[in-house]
């Protein structure tokens, strides 16, 4: 995964592909890199890090030229080095790449034998090299015939001081978009990051090149054929994605929870609704009343939000469902059949595992349906139903507000498929939309424990590892936690089922272990404390958070976090916002750069 940003026009290209790869920075930061077609050569300007290092590293340096492009890397083939930065040049032909070149090994072989010399440990750097060789007069005719030589991931875009009037763009397995401005042209992996100089947008397939000049755009197939667009017009509010004061995007996401699980509840009913009745309901996507079995499938937190998914489908609606991790599609295949709905879950829509799992339940007759928080994704544009969730961008490399909206999607999916198929009864139908519309009031609640979980987070900062103990749907949610603790705060972490504890993880449990247990209100009571006297026996420090109907639990445990009442359905939803707060402030004890976790990016392309 990485970020790729272009522009040809006339302005100075320098400062708009800087701007686009700070918008990029999500998709990698172990190294960034901007080349700038200039007097016939080409200017390469290359860093350790995060693009805001290569902003500070040119500030005050101008750079002539009209013509460009820049990447920000999450490091695959080749460690993070400046020598293996992007963009890679060969003689004056530049390249930035997203993806992994299947027949790299052959290909480097056969150029070095014909005089090649490599600087990098990267596949990518094959590419000018290539370029080079099947030089046909045009950058354009060069990269086609280049293109017939490359397996593999082949998404780049390509500039050459030998043709300083094209930029040519590759789409294959990773999205990019084109911007369509007054004489100028812009490319780039993610619509965010070209939205403020253009709103007309093209969003390339897989198998297309988009030729850009300063004259215009014309796009084709890898044969060089013509291909029709039409372009897009995309509403982008880059107010949104400010700080607005908090010290982090993370902080911020987090208490932005309540109102995205509002707004996206909202997109369900009538505007207003001071109650939220059966028949006011209404679920963006019909069609679905033939549907007898639902498979979830996600990565990451997307995953574990398809957990819940598929365990409130049948305890929910009584429909039968089954979950897969995207990166393990091929299990899938063997139970994908007729009416069979296959839900995938990606809050950026471009996750790789996630599409290639899509593929193949579409070649096998699913019908597709997509949650995600990206309306001109890749996924969404594949899907034959969207629901696209209310959380609007999310920056932190961690998913907060999207996870959140992501549950509250599968539970509004539940109640849709179980209203068409007549499985939930009206009385049920009304206690889960009374629930809905007190969720956001009650997120809200949990947000003003922050400082509560401030405290705890200052006094377990220093331990080395964590246990997220949940039963029921809860366990998911734990699941989630222990995620959100290794990517964020860099510590070790492990989510379990409350009652698996005693078959072996227990055996890791000592003094001052710390232990946050995420309680169900519809969990028996008795189990729930069990579970609790276990872990402290054996001298964990315990955080509970539980009902606050649930007073006896607060003799079990050393800290107490009071939850308002739910059904097990949402209560996940309730106990992750101060799970997410007290992971936030222990990365912050620790020093960590909460926004920008080593090793992980947003959305995993690779």
């Amino acid at each position: 995964m990485s970020g790729i940003a272009g522009y040809i026009g006339h302005r100075n290209a320098k400062e708009i592909i800087l701007d686009a790869l700070a918008r990029l920075e999500y998709r990698g930061y172990d190294s960034s890199g901007i080349a700038i077609i200039s007097g016939g050569g080409v200017r390469l300007h290359r860093t350790l890090g995060r693009p805001a290092g290569l902003v500070e590293k040119l500030r005050g340096r101008p750079i002539a030229g009209n013509l460009g492009i820049g990447h920000t890397r999450w490091a695959s083939h080749g460690k993070p080095s400046i020598r293996n930065a992007h963009p890679l040049v060969a003689d004056t032909t530049a390249v930035a790449h997203n993806g992994i070149i299947d027949n790299a090994v052959a290909l480097k072989e056969s150029l070095v034998k014909k005089g090649a010399r490599f600087k990098s440990e990267t596949d990518t750097e094959i590419l000018p090299h290539l370029i080079n060789l099947h030089w046909k007069g045009t950058l354009l005719e060069s990269v086609l015939a280049a293109l017939k030589k490359v397996e593999g991931g082949l998404t780049f875009c390509a500039v050459s001081g030998r043709d300083p009037d094209q930029l040519v763009v590759v789409c294959k397995g990773n999205p990019m978009v084109i911007g369509l401005g007054e004489g100028e042209y812009l490319a780039a992996s993610d619509a965010t990051a070209i939205a403020p100089y253009t709103d007309r947008m093209v969003f390339l397939r897989d198998g297309e090149v988009a030729l850009l000049s300063r004259e215009g755009a014309q796009f084709m197939d890898f044969q060089g054929r013509p291909v029709e667009h039409t372009p897009q017009k995309i509403a982008w509010n880059p107010v949104m994605a400010e700080k607005r004061g908090y010290r982090h995007f993370l902080l911020k996401e987090i208490v932005e929870s309540p109102r995205a699980a509002r707004e996206t509840i909202a997109a369900c009913f009538p505007p207003k609704s001071e109650r939220f009745l059966p028949e006011q309901f209404s679920f963006p996507c019909a069609g679905l009343e033939k549907v007898k079995k639902v498979i979830f499938s996600g990565s990451g937190s997307s995953y574990f939000a398809a957990m819940l998914g598929q365990w409130v489908c049948e305890s929910v609606a009584g429909i039968p469902a089954s979950r897969v991790i995207a990166s393990e599609h091929h299990f899938a295949q063997r139970i994908i059949e007729n009416n069979t709905l296959y839900v995938a879950a990606s809050q950026s829509g471009e996750t790789r595992d996630t599409l290639e799992s899509a593929r193949i339940a579409l070649q096998k007759g699913a019908r597709l349906f997509a949650v995600t928080n990206n309306a001109s994704s890749t996924l969404a544009r594949m899907a034959h139903d969207v629901f696209v969730t209310r959380s609007g961008p999310e920056i932190s490399i961690a998913s907060s507000k999207t996870f959140t909206t992501m549950v509250v999607a599968m539970v509004l999916l539940t109640l849709h498929l179980g209203r068409g198929r007549k499985t939930i009864p009206p009385e049920e139908q009304e206690k889960l939309l009374n629930a809905l519309h007190a969720l956001p009031g009650q997120m809200e609640q949990m947000v003003t424990y922050e400082t509560t979980l401030r405290r705890l987070a200052e006094k377990f900062a220093h331990h080395r590892s964590f246990f997220f103990v949940g039963r029921g749907l809860q366990y998911p949610a734990a699941l989630y936690a222990a995620l959100m603790m290794k990517e964020v705060a860099n510590i070790h972490a492990e989510g379990l089922v409350g009652g698996e504890i005693k078959h072996g993880p227990i055996s890791l449990v000592e003094k001052d272990t710390p232990v946050m247990y995420l309680a169900n209100q519809e969990t028996p009571a008795h189990e729930i404390l069990n579970d609790m006297d276990e872990l402290r026996a054996r001298g964990a420090t315990l955080i509970a958070t539980g009902a606050s109907a649930f007073p006896e639990m607060r003799n079990h445990c050393d800290e107490h976090i009071a939850v308002p009442p739910a059904p097990d359905a949402l209560a996940p939803l309730l106990a992750i916002v101060p799970a997410q707060l007290f992971i936030y402030y222990v990365a912050l004890y620790n020093k960590k750069d909460v926004d920008r976790p080593r090793n992980v990016a947003k959305s995993v392309t690779v």
